[in-house]
């Protein structure tokens, strides 16, 4: 060895013993590679390329990469260290510089990449190269192919694919026993499966799946696997993710069953308290929050399609105890807040479209806890005269936490179990404590399971609407002489109903919790929506006087319908904004003043939509217009969401007034021309379209996914809004509406909406009616006259042949020509109608485009006229105060 070392340095050093240059000695090294007789030579000859790639990797990759690539490819399957040796010096040249986080530009080791992987026999080399069970080697292996990867990842992917059996060598590594090779596989097969459905496939039908839930089973679960666990789960994701065949795979290969335990839950036939309760008192470091949480997008990815396979992974996971696992960790146990708002969304997941799912977490019962050293959530400046065990039921762990007096205990407690709707509904409206995003997260988490759990399901929201209006069961009679105990509601529906009755009184300082009253309202806007028997039976909830629970006896005339009571809560936050921007309490006072009133607002256009009955109800009173029209008109002061909702919610009562009360069409049109304008009702409304607020609200808005924010620190503005049901109704109809106050109110038939030529389709189809029937009657003369001609043939034979009948000619022909005259007239008859049909059709696309043209022309002239008062104020000319204001408003 020493003399082979020796040798190569005198050659090195050259005739003279002067130092060479670098170009020199690498031109040297790469002849000696190349055409050394002694194999200790030719591997000095490599050691010392090695050695120079990583000063001079341009030079050397210029010149020795393709002497390197055929000792890859002819010497390394025989020679370990040479193989070693060659791939350390490939991953030298491969290998990208960065500076402050950036590779450098042109930089020399993507060149000696795309000639690496100019053909794909280096790569399937290299792929061969991991069946030797040399440590070094199998892992400078995989770290060369983490950086062909990372500079060439389709490539790579492609030259993977044809390599025969190279992603069963890929996964044979997960089986080394050494770590540090193990875990370097892991990260090359997270990277490999990164947009490449074929290699995802590849894998999962290579066994990976059983490998990495082995390698988690090994390191000790999400507990104590730490890093390597949460590597095993991200490997699994990418295997899972967006691969519908892999999914399927999963699921029938029984890995869904291995899930559940993943999270510690017990297996469905070991459920019993004592379990629930292990799990759910549970220690959450950091590491195991991250790797519970990976495990749960795991969950996401199997429902998160359509279709046959994602209801058979909702069953599976049904089966599987899943359901349950989730539920109880969410609403039963002291998992952190960014966990528990996980769960609820992929709970939201299995239950949406999924009736066996829905009918378990209806007859599911929970013990929430009760957490330690917090106070009771009831906001102290929410003052209604009533403590939380009233407002709320006395369920739900914000509720429970009334019954922790102790400060000094620190542990958390199980509180009272009750069913798991009650559960989610009161912990979307009250919350569950948690400050920051982090708790609102928790609270539109569950928002996103009540709306999973109700959607398509009449039966579940008429359950919840009947609870609604039935007052709470009177508390049985004390037998001592101790007070009786107040009454509490027991049902998901008298949460709701006393959370949407009750209005929010905060100090002038303090804060309160805005989101009670939106989240009532959100949630109550999903047991209405596209549902006129569920407004229908929203229409018999009714409070006598001031009475806060509904129903009760009392006089009919006392009585207040929910509609009512809402319009009264929106017209009183309204006078509270007024009032505490008049104080100077903020503009974050402002902010939660506009949450409460567009919860509101909400409610009532998904109720008063396609519903004259509720319109009617909503009209019934003259003052609930000005509580519309008032924000609408207001210049300043007034949130510009607000007014959009109300002009949205004002066309919407002059659209759907269609059944006869105190105010109709007839009296709402001159109010909408006069004291709105169909220029400002228009742009008030898309000025809402246009709100940040609103446009980008998307699918998972619920999930507040937002990296950058502050999870303490949450301003007003950044909360939550809307949700994504509401911002797609709104979209899909504020173009009826808008075109709906255009029209005049005799113009169309009370029944029909507004300017969407449902007379003229009406018009269409009795046409085409007529035409069909018509036709269908000229195909029977047509065969009459055919079978009576047949005869004739016969019959003129017949007379022919007999001169007795002779004197009948001109009885035959007189009626063969009364045939033929009807069958003329049948078929003009047919042609008018044809050509009326054409024109009603013409008439019919002439008025939707003039429609269009006038909301065009409409919004041109705003524009011309604010540019005409520009140019005025500019020339100096005098604009009146009433022209000035009109155009604030604009």
């Amino acid at each position: 060895m020493f003399s082979g070392i020796a040798r190569g340095y005198t050659a090195l050093r050259g005739d003279t013993g002067q130092p060479q240059s670098a170009v020199d000695t690498i031109d040297k090294l790469c002849d000696r590679l190349l055409n050394g007789s002694h194999l200790e030579d030719r591997r000095a000859a490599l050691l010392g390329l090695k050695g120079l790639s990583r000063d001079w990797k341009s030079e050397v990759g210029s010149r020795a990469l393709p002497i390197l690539l055929g000792v890859l490819e002819e010497d390394a399957p025989e020679d370990v260290e040479i193989a070693k040796a060659v791939v350390e010096t490939f991953s030298l040249l491969c290998e990208i510089e960065e500076v402050d986080g950036r590779p450098v530009r042109d930089d020399s080791g993507l060149r000696n990449t795309d000639v690496f992987l100019s053909t794909a026999s280096p790569l399937h080399t290299l792929l061969n190269l991991l069946r030797s069970n040399h440590f070094y080697l199998r892992f400078f292996s995989l770290q060369l192919l983490g950086v062909l990867l990372a500079n060439r990842s389709t490539q790579v992917q492609g030259h993977v694919l044809t390599a025969p059996g190279g992603v069963g060598r890929l996964v044979e590594t997960l089986d080394d026993s050494r770590e540090i090779i193990r875990n370097e596989s892991l990260l090359l097969i997270i990277a490999l499966t990164t947009a490449n459905a074929d290699i995802q496939k590849l894998l999962a039908f290579e066994g990976a799946f059983d490998k990495l839930f082995a390698i988690v089973k090994q390191e000790g679960g999400i507990s104590s696997g730490g890093i390597v666990v949460q590597d095993c789960l991200a490997a699994i994701g990418g295997l899972l993710r967006w691969n519908v065949s892999n999914q399927n795979y999963f699921r029938e290969t029984s890995c869904i069953p291995l899930l559940a335990p993943l999270l510690l839950f017990p297996q469905p036939a070991a459920i019993s308290p004592s379990t629930l309760a292990a799990f759910a008192f549970q220690q959450w470091s950091e590491q195991k929050v991250i790797n519970a949480g990976l495990v749960i997008s795991l969950v996401r990815m199997l429902v998160g399609g359509a279709g046959s396979g994602r209801a058979g992974n909702q069953k599976a996971l049904l089966t599987s105890g899943l359901t349950r696992c989730l539920a109880e960790l969410a609403l039963a146990s002291n998992a952190p807040a960014v966990l528990k708002s996980q769960a609820l969304n992929a709970l939201a997941d299995i239950l949406r479209l999924s009736p066996p799912n829905q009918a378990a977490f209806a007859e599911l019962t929970v013990t929430p806890l009760i957490p330690p050293l917090v106070p009771s959530a009831r906001d102290p400046a929410y003052s209604d005269g009533q403590d939380d065990e009233q407002r709320f039921g006395g369920g739900g762990p914000g509720v429970m936490r009334e019954k922790l007096h102790d400060p000094s205990d620190a542990k958390w407690h199980r509180g009272t179990p009750l069913p798991a709707t009650i559960a989610t509904v009161s912990l979307c409206v009250q919350g569950d404590g948690t400050p920051g995003r982090e708790g609102l997260r928790v609270r539109a988490g569950a928002a996103a399971v009540f709306e999973s759990y109700v959607a398509n399901s009449t039966e579940v929201q008429l359950e919840i609407l009947k609870a609604m209006a039935t007052p709470p069961e009177a508390p049985e009679p004390s037998e001592n002489s101790e007070p009786p105990p107040k009454p509490r509601p027991q049902t998901a529906g008298a949460i709701l109903v006393q959370a949407i009755r009750i209005f929010p009184t905060p100090s002038r300082t303090g804060p309160f919790d805005s989101y009670l009253p939106f989240f009532s309202c959100l949630l109550f806007s999903h047991l209405l929506l596209h549902s006129e028997i569920s407004k229908e039976a929203a229409r018999k909830i009714y409070f006598n006087g001031d009475d806060a629970e509904p129903g009760g006896p009392g006089d009919e005339d006392d009585r207040a319908s929910l509609v009512s009571i809402i319009v009264g809560n929106l017209m009183m936050a309204q006078r509270e904004q007024a009032q505490s921007a008049n104080a100077g309490a903020g503009p974050e006072r402002g902010l939660e003043w506009s949450r409460v009133m567009i919860g509101y607002l909400i409610v009532l256009s998904i109720w008063l939509w396609e519903s004259p009955m509720t319109v009617k109800e909503f009209l019934s009173e003259g003052s609930n217009l000005q509580v519309l029209i008032q924000p609408i008109t207001q210049s300043s002061g007034v949130d510009s969401a607000v007014q959009g909702l109300c002009a949205f919610l004002l066309g919407m009562c002059y659209e759907f007034n269609r059944e006869p009360g105190p105010i109709t069409r007839e009296t709402l049109y001159p109010i909408l021309q006069s004291r709105v304008g169909p220029d400002q009702f228009v742009s008030r409304i898309l000025r809402l379209r246009e709100d940040p607020r609103f446009r980008s609200v998307g699918p998972n808005v619920l999930e507040l996914v937002d990296e950058e924010e502050s999870l303490e620190d949450l301003s007003e503005e950044d909360g939550l809004w809307f949700d994504y049901t509401f911002v797609e109704f709104l979209k899909t109809n504020y173009i009826s509406v808008q075109r709906a106050i255009l029209l005049d109110p005799n113009a169309s038939e009370p029944g029909r909406r507004a300017g969407d030529g449902s007379e003229s389709s009406e018009v269409v189809a009795a046409l085409r009616s007529t035409i069909s029937i018509q036709g269908k009657d000229l195909e029977d003369l047509r065969a009459q006259v055919v079978k009576m001609e047949s005869e004739r043939d016969q019959e003129v034979s017949f007379y022919w042949g007999n001169p007795h009948l002779l004197p009948l000619t001109p009885l035959l022909h007189s009626q063969r020509g009364s045939f033929r005259t009807e069958v003329e007239k049948l078929t003009n008859q047919l042609v008018t109608l044809r050509a009326e049909l054409e024109s009603v059709k013409t008439e019919k696309e002439s008025a939707d485009k003039e429609q269009e043209d006038l909301l065009v022309l409409l919004e041109e002239l705003s524009g011309k006229r604010k540019a005409d008062k520009a140019k005025m104020r500019t020339a100096g000319l005098e604009v009146s105060d009433e022209e000035e204001d009109d155009d604030d408003d604009e």
